[in-house]
């Protein structure tokens, strides 16, 4: 980075020695004001990024409740065109629904007058309709008169008729629906086997039965002696027939009782098959095992292990302890390995001071390796601290070479070498940036021209439009 400076330098020109002498603006304030030039750069450059916020960022510029000047733009242009409320004030409407609202109700305003119009047009019409109504009226009173007249004639009519029922006993009479005889009421008796719909009398119910029973014996001349007879069996002819299957052929006894004696191969089974008390003797002389199929009865058998605890093995045994922890003496090899939910490489390197994930980390610049939040001085810019690595690297273990992680925490910081991590940083992010450490120790900022190349810690992958410090991913050490 080059800086243009004016330096005002008083000359005095020395009558005796020829000489020009040169006050107190030597070399070193010169470069206290290069300095202070840079100081001022770096501060307009800030100056200028926080006004292109004001001018044309899409959120807060600084903070929740201010906008930039796009976004008052944008709110004006709301408030004259939106066809929807401006700016989400409920109920608002913008110049342009209120032009649009005034024509509206001046068409409706028209509207109304020719209603009104239409209205005395139909006012006239119904005044001249409710003339005719009336004299409709007048004829329907004249009409009313001859019908009251009618209807006195009918109402003698009907006392005359209601004067000859009354000689009659109603209530002796049978209804013509669903008549109720009493007494000895007859029909006629129609004949066996007429399938008509004549009413059935005693005699025709008889003569049905008689020819239903015809010779029967006595002992089977009802439908319950029957199904006695047939042990209540619905399905009496089906089970007779498959009785009947299961019987020997008389015609061919020879052949039937050979095939009884013989199995599904045709293999005759006294001859083939051993007997019961063959099968037992044989059985005395095996094992007891070979008759119950236990375990138990199994002769020098071995021990199952229940429990993983149990089992011994050699140097390639994996054990694990209470917390789901595998420790492995020997190196692990693998063809792949997945389903890491992290996405960074990471190694333990001395700590020298307190730090926290994101934190940019630098070598200290002291005789004993270690390290510490880097600044933009920093000797030399190692990686970010970091929380989400799927692989670490580094550390010790305690006098039993198992690996305490709390306590090699405490001595060791975690630092991303590789992959994607999140980093503390300030000013606005966008995608692809370059990352180095900014004057606040840990916080990086965006690379611009003068900073070196080996200070870039990583590069912006998720970019936004804020401009406090805060948490951005980035990928590490992609120069």
């Amino acid at each position: 980075m080059s800086i243009d400076l004016e330096v005002e330098v008083s000359g005095l020109n020395n009558a005796d020695s020829q000489s020009l002498e040169v006050g107190e603006y030597g070399a070193e304030v010169a470069k206290e004001y290069a300095d202070k030039a840079f100081e001022y750069a770096e501060s307009a450059k800030d100056s200028k990024n926080l006004a292109e916020s004001w001018a044309e960022s899409t959120s807060a510029p600084t903070g929740e409740g201010t906008r930039s000047a796009k976004s008052w733009s944008d709110i004006s242009r709301q408030w004259a065109e939106s066809g929807a409320e401006p700016d989400g004030v409920v109920g608002a409407k913008s110049s342009k629904t209120w032009s649009n609202l005034s024509k509206d109700y001046a068409n409706a305003a028209s509207e109304s007058v020719i209603a009104a119009k239409n209205s005395a047009s139909a006012s006239a019409a119904s005044a001249k309709a409710s003339s005719d109504s009336a004299k409709a009226a007048a004829l329907s009173e004249t009409n009313a008169a001859s019908s009251a007249v009618s209807a006195k004639q009918s109402a003698d009519t009907a006392a005359t008729a209601l004067t000859k029922l009354e000689n009659v006993d109603l209530p002796l009479k049978a209804d013509v629906a669903s008549p109720t005889f009493t007494g000895t009421p007859k029909v006629p008796t129609a004949a066996v086997g007429n399938n008509s719909q004549l009413i059935a009398n005693t005699a025709f119910v008889q003569a049905a039965v008689a020819a239903l029973v015809a010779s029967a014996p006595g002992t089977l001349d009802t439908l319950k002696e029957l199904a006695a007879a047939l042990g209540n069996d619905p399905n009496f002819a089906t089970t007779i027939t498959n009785l009947i299957a299961d019987k020997l052929d008389k015609t061919a006894n020879a052949v039937s009782a050979t095939k009884a004696a013989q199995d599904g191969n045709g293999n005759n089974i006294v001859n083939t098959y051993a007997t019961k008390n063959e099968v037992n003797g044989g059985i005395t002389n095996l094992a007891k095992v070979a008759s119950t199929g236990s375990y138990n009865d199994l002769l020098n058998r071995p021990t199952i292990p229940s429990k993983t605890s149990q089992l011994t093995n050699d140097s390639n045994y994996v054990a694990k302890d209470a917390g789901g922890n595998v420790t492995i003496a020997g190196t692990l090899t693998a063809a792949k390995v997945v389903n890491a939910y992290y996405n960074d490489y990471a190694e333990f390197f001395p700590r020298g001071e307190a730090s926290e994930p994101g934190d940019i980390i630098a070598l200290a610049d002291t005789e004993k390796e270690s390290y510490v939040k880097a600044t933009k001085g920093s000797v030399m810019v190692v990686g970010i601290h970091s929380d989400e690595y799927a692989q670490i690297i580094g550390g010790e273990t305690d006098e039993n070479g198992n690996v305490d992680i709390e306590m090699v925490l405490q001595k060791y910081i975690p630092v991303a070498l590789a992959g994607r991590v999140h980093v503390k940083y300030y000013g606005m992010a966008k995608a692809g940036m370059k990352v180095v450490p900014s004057e606040i120790p840990g916080v990086g900022r965006a690379f611009v021209d003068g900073d070196k190349e080996e200070n870039v810690v990583g590069r912006i992958v998720e970019g936004d439009t804020f401009q406090n410090v805060r948490k951005v991913k980035v990928m590490v050490r992609r120069q």
